[in-house]
């Protein structure tokens, strides 16, 4: 069995990560907010990610200065919120009715 040394060496910081957090001393609190990268480390995905869901209205915007911030009890909401079809925000309505009118030649007058 070859053994992809990288691979292994992420799991185990993902798992050393995980128990100090869960074994933190008493007393010391869990930082509120986060930067937007430690966030997309926290739930797997990408930093551009969060900051797209920040412009979407799905996740808060905070700063700390000039630094772009994410409050950390609002990531396990997003991440078990099931995903529905809802209206389309008025930027893609937009971009849809525009793609509509082109493909049929242009003008409606």
């Amino acid at each position: 069995m070859i053994l992809d040394e990288s691979a292994l060496r992420a799991l185990i910081e993902e798992i050393v990560r995980k128990v100090v957090r869960e074994e933190a001393a008493p007393g010391v609190a869990a930082p509120e907010y986060v930067c937007v990268a430690e966030a997309a480390r926290r739930i797997d995905v990408a930093p551009a990610t969060i900051r797209e869901w920040m412009h979407e209205g799905r996740l808060g915007r905070y700063h700390a200065g000039r630094e772009l911030r994410v409050r950390v009890s609002e990531l396990p909401a997003l991440m078990t919120r099931e995903e529905r079809k809802s209206e389309p925000t008025p930027e893609q309505a937009a971009r849809e009715f525009l793609a509509r009118r082109r493909a049929s030649g242009g003008s409606s007058r």
